[in-house]
């Protein structure tokens, strides 16, 4: 990191807001030891402040009230500055983080590849909503199963009766959707595996599912006679509603935190190059100007911005009737 350039190339508009948020910076960190200086000597003079009966003087009264008045004046204008320097940051701060987000995106491997990386987190948020669909689907159907497979056993039929059968061939081809979901929510999850190798971001995984196998049991219930199949598919809807269902919602959970690490690395990684410029900024792009006309010339490039701003959201209704 040099002296003149912290961060790669700085575009012009990222320099100036940068200069604008260093003089804001600067002038807050000032204003606020005036600040506790006005309020120390203040404090100090109203501990000392003199007796107001009969025996008190009338000059020391005034003295005392007109350099209290005179204290609580300059803590006035200066809570006066501080509040409109805390809203042109206020005014300024998103506009310089959306820039230098796409800066670091532009000339950071590690920020760009974070957030790369993250775009997998949509992925396999959609594909575990599938997922938890097909799951859904497939208890559904199992639960029609494990309902006729129960009458065959209590009716001692040789085989599945034609209600049983028709059952177990809607059960397979949900059985077929729920472990080619599950396929494909862990292919998501292995190709962000892949986007994060030998980075930064290589320890937050997204959760995989095991192997259920569900078309394989699907068919070993279809083989087995009405007796065996009615209790194997009586513990498999146990299984499934005891311990299947419920690993959906741990792995949102699971989700939610791996997500959660990888955003605040990525954030950690942007505070961190904008603190680094904005001390460069502070050093190098601070003026020597009093902090007034500083302040309104930032304030006043802000209210054209906001009302250049107006004037496009205003005219942009029209665009498509061209």
């Amino acid at each position: 990191m040099s002296d003149t350039q912290p961060v790669g190339e700085l575009s012009p508009g990222i320099t100036a807001m940068l200069r604008d948020e260093a003089n804001l910076t600067t002038a807050r960190r000032v204003l606020d030891d005036a600040r506790q200086d006005c309020l120390s000597r203040l404090e100090a003079l109203r501990a000392q402040r003199p007796a107001f009966g009969v025996l008190g003087f009338k000059k020391q009264r005034e003295e005392y009230a007109n350099s209290v008045s005179m204290l609580e004046r300059q803590m006035a204008a200066i809570d006066a500055l501080l509040l409109r320097i805390n809203v042109a940051r206020e005014r300024l701060q998103p506009g310089l983080r959306a820039s230098l987000v796409d800066h670091l995106n532009r000339v950071d491997p590690m920020y760009r590849q974070g957030l790369r990386a993250s775009r997998f987190h949509e992925r396999w948020h959609r594909a575990h909503a599938v997922v938890a669909d097909r799951v859904k689907g497939f208890m559904r159907d199992l639960r029609q199963v494990k309902t006729s497979m129960a009458a065959d056993a209590q009716n001692a039929r040789a085989k599945h009766s034609s209600e049983t059968s028709w059952n177990l061939t809607n059960l397979r081809k949900a059985a077929i959707e729920l472990d080619r979901e599950i396929d494909a929510l862990n292919h998501v999850s292995a190709e962000h595996q892949r986007s994060v190798t030998n980075t930064p971001f290589a320890h937050i995984l997204l959760p995989t599912i095991s192997s259920w196998n569900c078309t394989e049991k699907v068919d070993l219930l279809a083989f087995a006679l009405p007796g065996p199949a009615a209790v194997e598919a009586e513990n498999m809807f146990s299984q499934f509603s005891d311990l299947r269902a419920p690993v959906m919602e741990t792995l949102t959970s699971m989700f939610q935190v791996s997500a959660g690490e990888h955003a605040q690395m990525a954030e950690s990684r942007l505070r961190q190059c904008w603190s680094a410029l904005l001390a460069h900024a502070e050093v190098y792009l601070v003026s020597d100007a009093e902090l007034e006309p500083t302040l309104a010339d930032i304030e006043y490039r802000q209210t054209e911005a906001l009302r250049r701003q107006a004037m496009v959201q205003e005219i942009r209704p029209f665009d498509n009737e061209r």
